[in-house]
């Protein structure tokens, strides 16, 4: 998809996350509404309950033995109609509520009147009157302690069906309405939830209406895991575009990488062929069998340059071997230092003018390994070294042993690498460069690649200490060979 460029896809994961979060802002929005009206409900079946149980404890007493009377009492058609009753005194009507509880048979005496289309309803007082020897200033301290129980009955409902708010209680009078305690009706009209006022006592003397501030704090519990699965699911989305757009990143980088690699390695194959061919077409143009020094010369350059071709070669499909993990080390008791003792000596002889100094350590340094990948190794850090060090190069190669590990280091006195890359520059294909096209050392990017993995797979780790200016050094730790 060439048309589907990069700059098409950060704005495209841009709005799909936008969409994603008003879909679920909405969602929740409505998820929220709607447990609020959940919540309502059972606050609304909370007051049903207290004024069931407040009621049936003001009867109680002295009807304890009275199951026909307590279960009428109970009844949710008495309740349903009691609180109808109590509501009357707002329609314009006139009612009469008499009781004897206490006698043969308890009698309950309500009538209602309803006024003719002209008649004024006059003002007037409840008239209460008692039997029995009961004063009024006794059926008010009853009163107060009902209404005080009401506290311990709302917290009990609000406990068995699991609602944590904060809630207070309004006091009515019955007759006028008005707020018998210290709340305002400013207060009950920003609440979030405030019940219908409901008699708490079978005598119908006072109200009361119970008053929920914040629902905000309840629902949003409720919430809770439709919220936490809501972001759950945005991270989530968040981190797979993420993710993706590493991936596609890096496949990016690695596809440029590919690209320069074979642009390099088209060159750094050509070099060895054109020398060749140029050393062949003089041997028989120029007729070089009658001169054996300048035959077996050009002879020699061709060796070599067909040695560095095959050197190439072979350091692809190692490459190649040891990513598909086709490769079996051949391991064997190996000494260290005899293999960098050989690899400092060759490339002393086809480097004379580079400085490679060798440090060796005191007491031999074995470890279980190959031989062959191990010198490739070695070789390939000096050869590195040797290189990129620049004309007045020094490289200084040694070798440490402890109870545990060998440690190499092969050190020079180079450009150094900016910290910047040193995580990157054991990547295949990656070279430290201003361009991509243009190199002022040959390579083709594969030879710190295949180092870091033929150390790993020794069971060590291989490490970069560099800075700009102040040359590199190429830390080997490997694990000292221990006699079962």
């Amino acid at each position: 998809m060439k048309w589907f460029s990069k700059k098409y896809a950060y704005p495209l994961v841009i709005v799909a996350m936008i969409v994603s979060v008003i879909l679920q802002v909405a969602w929740l929005s409505q998820l929220y509404s709607s447990q609020e009206v959940q919540v309502k409900r059972e606050l609304d079946q909370v007051v049903n309950n207290v004024v069931r149980s407040s009621n049936f404890l003001s009867l109680l007493p002295g009807n304890e033995g009275n199951d026909n009377f307590l279960s009428f009492f109970q009844s949710p058609e008495w309740l349903q109609f009691k609180e109808a009753y109590s509501r009357m005194r707002g329609h314009k009507v006139m009612s009469r509520f008499d009781s004897d509880l206490t006698g043969d048979s308890s009698i309950v005496d309500i009538s209602i009147r309803i006024p003719n289309k002209n008649y004024e309803r006059k003002k007037h007082k409840v008239q209460r009157i008692f039997e029995h020897g009961e004063t009024e200033e006794e059926q008010l301290a009853l009163d107060s302690v009902e209404y005080n129980r009401l506290d311990s009955l709302v917290d009990q409902e609000l406990l068995k069906n699991h609602l944590r708010v904060k809630y207070f209680v309004v006091k009515y009078d019955w007759e006028t309405g008005a707020i018998l305690n210290h709340h305002t009706a400013a207060e009950i009209r920003k609440a979030d939830y405030h019940s219908e006022p409901c008699s708490y006592n079978i005598r119908l003397y006072n109200n009361f209406q119970l008053v929920v501030p914040s629902l905000r704090g309840i629902v949003f519990y409720q919430m809770r895991y439709y919220l936490l699965s809501s972001f759950l699911m945005l991270l989530l989305t968040g981190a797979a575009f993420y993710f993706v757009f590493r991936l596609l990143k890096h496949q990016h980088i690695y596809a440029q990488a590919r690209i320069a690699f074979t642009s390099n390695m088209t060159h750094e194959l050509k070099t060895p062929v054109a020398v060749m061919e140029a050393a062949l077409d003089a041997i028989t143009r120029y007729q070089l069998t009658a001169d054996p020094e300048k035959l077996l010369q050009y002879i020699n350059i061709s060796k070599t340059e067909l040695h560095r071709l095959n050197m190439m070669i072979e350091k692809v499909l190692n490459l190649d071997e040891v990513d598909s993990g086709e490769t079996r080390l051949r391991s064997e008791l190996y000494d260290v230092q005899q293999g960098l003792e050989q690899v400092v000596t060759s490339m002393q002889l086809q480097n004379k003018l580079a400085g490679i100094h060798y440090h060796p350590s005191e007491e031999p340094c074995f470890l279980d390994g190959d031989p062959v990948h191990l010198t490739n190794v070695f070789y390939n850090l000096i050869d590195n070294a040797l290189k990129y060090g620049g004309k007045d190069v020094r490289v200084d190669v040694s070798c440490t042993c402890t109870e545990e590990h060998i440690v190499i280091s092969v050190k020079d006195n180079g450009p150094g690498i900016s910290k910047i890359y040193h995580a990157r520059i054991f990547e295949r294909f990656f070279r430290v460069q201003d361009n991509v096209d243009v190199h002022n050392v040959k390579g083709s990017g594969l030879g710190l690649n295949y180092v870091k993995q033929i150390v790993e797979r020794h069971g060590g780790k291989i490490r970069v200490v560099s800075e700009l200016g102040k040359g590199s050094e190429f830390i080997i730790e490997l694990p000292v060979y221990n006699e079962v």
